[in-house]
């Protein structure tokens, strides 16, 4: 106690001198161009490139320890008050920002006691989400200069005992934001807890939900501070105590929600929520649908906040057993305010928590959006809604002068016609790759063709996986190289992913067992990879999965699927017309399917944009400068295409010299038609010039 006194007469005494002691200026422009502040001048201007290692931390990031973001002192904030300001007694002055949207155009103004005007303290070209931002001001070691808001200079000399009773902290901003952040009447205190670890809490919150948490908190508490819900409140039906229908004052209600005290985050389990006071638990599912454009369930989270305001099962504010009651007026309004882009975190896009996969679920990392939510500022944090990036398409390995060949089984070291019967092909560079599915000799093999001359590589029969050695486990149908990575399709319900460089194994789409879960396809034809979308035609859909989730050992997620195409046995190709980048895909049914990938919004199931009926059972199809080109059975075996209407241009079932007989799968890669010639005894590769295809 007496140290405090001593502390705050040291404090006055210094004061006085600074009173008696500042001079103050009139000045000009303070930020005028081409102006370096000097070293002494207080005001501290950030750009975003200016954040490092040294004075950024993310609170809530996914590595943090439990007994930090569960510690009140260290992890917890107002809903009113989500930018906290604190300056130490070392003289770090420390901003934390709980919010997953980030501030622009920031400007922080500080007052000393004792002196007359709050002077700039602090210009932030943004305040980022989750940032924790910590620097030294040297008000201890420095006499600074300073401005205040009526323009003059003042100088604050170098104190060591300045604390941070003596500040006052002042923000403006002109970001739509942060005026939306102001206008939060409620008061409530935002904590996070593990319980007590046992039965329903023995599943802790993880920093993912905190993080939700903080959305969930701002979201409704900026709806119950709006006139929006205040009119959508008096509008709605009769609230309900009881069974009895005892109405309850909505003005006495709606002021019991402002002031309510607060909420203790938590993760439940084995039910979908536990609340009363401020005790809010809530299931993982919870803290990831309340959204419009996730699923848009926010029943769970609006019944326990009804149980913290002192409410039971009884009437409709939980369960609703008197007719429509809060939880419904609640989703009403908090959908509504969503797709408005109102709620202050309105979109699931800002943070993408579930396709983190550091949560407890890991096989619902894709859903489909209740609503579609566009927006730029969502653009800018994740590219947008459709998986396709330009940036991550790989064009490499089509150039080179065109080849002409025929590879068969005596091109293979040790194989026979019935050991090697090529099922596709594909084309990187010098290098050629054939997929064999001949029974009990599954196989891709690779070969090259530098300076024309055609040498066997390597067969990639079996690789290890998870220390396990692996192989194809179905026929394998389809072959594709990208970004320095090896795709192969196979009936196993997987499509294989090796390395281009070594072939080592990296990870595989499908679980091998078939279905249309988050990781299952059903069987695996053919692939394509386009703008960073892989695209597998299995039985009955197109699978996409989106290229750049590609790691050794992870697990591949579908990121959306087609409406069901029909199944049907036979052979299914698919290509994409580079012109229009629209995918066509052959279907054994005499029809080739268009489908638009750009059209792919937040895993919404594709539709068809039409199709087109083909005389034969199509095999497979490739386009080459606008023109499409089509294997078939029947008679017309390889022909040029009207890509509008199905059309057959011409036909070639005889090129030159070579007359194809039982064509299905090919690419066109190099001004070079590589097609597969499926003949009973003796399968082959042809490497036909494009020039011949007149």
């Amino acid at each position: 106690m007496r140290k405090n006194i001593l502390n705050c007469l040291y404090f006055l005494i210094c004061s006085l001198l600074l009173l008696t002691g500042c001079k103050e200026d009139e000045i000009s422009d303070i930020g005028s161009e081409g102006v370096n502040p000097p070293d002494n001048e207080l005001l501290v201007k950030l750009t975003a490139a200016d954040y490092n290692s040294e004075n950024t931390y993310y609170i809530l990031n996914d590595n943090e320890p439990s007994d930090v973001y569960f510690n009140n002192s260290q992890r917890s904030f107002y809903v009113n008050q989500p930018l906290q300001l604190t300056l130490d007694d070392n003289h770090y002055f420390q901003l934390r920002f709980y919010s997953p949207r980030k501030l622009s155009n920031v400007t922080i103004w500080a007052k000393i006691d004792g002196y007359e005007e709050a002077f700039k303290f602090m210009e932030l070209e943004e305040i980022r989400p989750f940032q924790q931002l910590r620097i030294h001001i040297p008000f201890a070691t420095k006499d600074l200069t300073a401005y205040t808001r009526s323009g003059k200079k003042i100088q604050i000399m170098a104190n060591r005992y300045l604390t941070e009773e003596n500040f006052t902290f002042e923000v403006e901003s002109d970001d739509p934001y942060y005026k939306k952040l102001q206008s939060i009447k409620c008061k409530w205190q935002i904590t996070f807890s593990g319980y007590s670890g046992d039965g329903n809490w023995k599943y802790k919150l993880l920093p993912p939900h905190a993080r939700e948490a903080v959305a969930l908190a701002l979201n409704m508490s900026y709806m119950y501070s709006s006139e929006i819900f205040e009119m959508a409140l008096q509008e709605f039906g009769p609230l309900h105590k009881d069974n009895n229908k005892t109405v309850i004052d909505k003005d006495l209600l709606l002021k019991q929600v402002l002031n309510h005290s607060g909420l203790r985050f938590g993760h439940c389990s084995g039910v979908n929520g536990l609340g009363g006071g401020i005790t809010y638990g809530l299931n993982e599912w919870c803290y990831i649908e309340h959204y419009a454009d996730d699923t848009n369930e926010t029943h769970t989270a609006f019944h326990e906040l009804a149980h913290c305001l002192g409410y039971g099962h009884n009437g409709n504010m939980t369960y609703e057993q008197t007719g429509p009651g809060w939880i419904t007026l609640c989703a009403n309004v908090y959908r509504s305010m969503s797709l408005d882009k109102e709620l202050p975190v309105y979109s699931r896009r800002f943070m993408h928590t579930r396709r983190n996969k550091n949560r407890y679920s890991k096989n619902d990392l894709y859903k489909a959006s209740k609503y579609v939510i566009e927006d730029s500022e969502l653009d800018a944090i994740d590219g947008g809604l459709s998986p396709l990036r330009e940036e991550t398409t790989d064009l490499g390995g089509n150039d080179g002068e065109p080849l002409s060949f025929k590879l068969d089984y005596t091109a293979l070291p040790g194989a026979t016609s019935a050991s090697f019967r090529p099922k596709d092909v594909y084309v990187y560079g010098d290098t050629l790759y054939i997929v064999n599915d001949a029974d009990n000799n599954y196989s891709l093999e690779v070969f090259s063709m530098a300076e024309r001359n055609i040498a066997h590589m390597e067969s990639i029969r079996e690789w290890t996986e998870q220390n396990t050695t692996k192989t194809f486990k179905g026929r394998p149908n389809g072959v594709v190289r990208a970004n320095d990575r090896i795709y192969v399709t196979h009936e196993g319900n997987r499509t294989e992913i090796f390395d281009a460089k070594d072939h080592s194994f990296i990870t595989c789409i499908g679980n091998g067992n078939w279905g249309t879960g988050s990781n299952q396809t059903v069987h695996a034809f053919d692939i394509v990879i386009h703008k960073g979308a892989i695209m597998i035609r299995d039985k009955r859909y197109v699978d996409f999965v989106q290229e750049q989730s590609v790691y050794p050992g992870e697990i591949m997620y579908i990121f959306s699927r087609s409406e069901n195409l029909g199944e049907s046995g036979g052979t299914y190709g698919m290509a994409v017309n580079e012109h229009t980048g629209l995918l066509y895909s052959t279907h054994p049914a005499k029809r080739i399917d268009i489908l638009d990938p750009g059209n792919i919004r937040e895993c919404i199931a594709l539709t068809r944009t039409r199709q087109l009926a083909y005389k034969n059972n199509p095999y497979a199809l490739d386009f080459y400068k606008g023109r499409m080109f089509v294997s078939s059975n029947g008679n017309e075996k390889f022909c040029d295409v009207n890509p509008e209407t199905g059309d057959i241009i011409k036909k070639h079932t005889v090129i030159g010299d070579i007359t194809l007989q039982a064509p299905e799968k090919f690419c066109i890669r190099r001004n070079t038609l590589f097609i597969i010639d499926r003949l009973k005894n003796r399968s082959c590769v042809y490497a036909i010039p494009m020039s011949e295809l007149k």
